[in-house]
């Protein structure tokens, strides 16, 4: 069984794809958290597998409370312990307007992306004390703090992942347990697309940012990786925002 295990929810595709891989590579036995992608997820689970590490594929929809705990009791069985929970799983950044977002678009992008961290958080901390500690990395977004002209919905979710994770973290630093949130601005994903279409208008939002590109996952995993594995536990309640130079 190995030492180390974290789960990643979100992790079929893009950020958590990528945070996955690292992981894996980094000699994590990693929870491969998946809803509705399974082939995808199980493509990370044979990647990670084919590189010597050891990986596992779990499906649970992270709004659902119950369906995380049960998620949770997998790990449990199937891994043994956790040692780190990272929080991708979202949706819902669609470039809508305030009047434009209706009810169940706001309660499912809220349920998804600050509901899910919530579960996943509360099922997660009884396990990491009884590791003797742990590490928690949130991913937020750039958004939380800027907001923008439209999706609202998306950059409210967001912001309350940066609360959370600021409570979680003081709460927790006795318990050895850090608790720390990535701000992505625009990385190369699915995402992208629904935040400006392709062609003129993501070259304007490329235009925008001093690196003179998007984000890639692999970087953002690159600074998830330290913060699971090699950061110091005195590190605890940060926001490390990823803006490519944008202010």
């Amino acid at each position: 069984m190995a030492a180390n295990v974290v789960l990643v929810t979100g992790a079929s595709r893009g950020i958590g794809r990528a945070v996955a891989l690292d992981l894996g590579r980094a000699g994590y036995a990693v929870a491969v958290n998946y809803v509705a992608r399974h082939a995808e997820a199980s493509r990370v689970v044979d990647e990670i597998r084919a590189g010597g590490g050891h990986a596992v594929a779990i499906h649970a929809d992270v709004a659902d409370g119950a369906a995380v705990e049960a998620m949770f009791r997998e790990v449990d069985r199937r891994l043994g312990r956790l040692d780190a929970l990272v929080n991708n799983a979202a949706i819902g950044r669609r470039a809508e307007t305030l009047t434009a977002i209706d009810d169940e678009t706001w309660r499912r992008t809220l349920a998804v992306n600050l509901d899910g961290v919530f579960y996943c958080m509360r099922a997660a901390i009884p396990r990491l004390r009884a590791a003797g500690g742990g590490r928690i990395v949130n991913i937020s977004s750039g958004a939380a703090k800027t907001g923008g002209s439209v999706g609202a919905h998306y950059a409210a979710s967001k912001a309350g992942v940066l609360a959370l994770t600021a409570s979680a973290a003081r709460e927790l630093a006795r318990d050895g347990i850090a608790v720390n949130a990535v701000l992505p601005s625009v990385i190369e994903t699915e995402m992208v697309d629904a935040v400006a279409a392709p062609g003129e208008a993501q070259d304007r939002l490329r235009a925008q940012i001093p690196i003179g590109r998007f984000g890639r996952p692999e970087e953002v995993a690159t600074v998830v990786r330290f913060l699971v594995a090699e950061a110091p536990a005195y590190l605890t309640g940060e926001f490390i925002s990823m803006r490519g130079g944008r202010l």
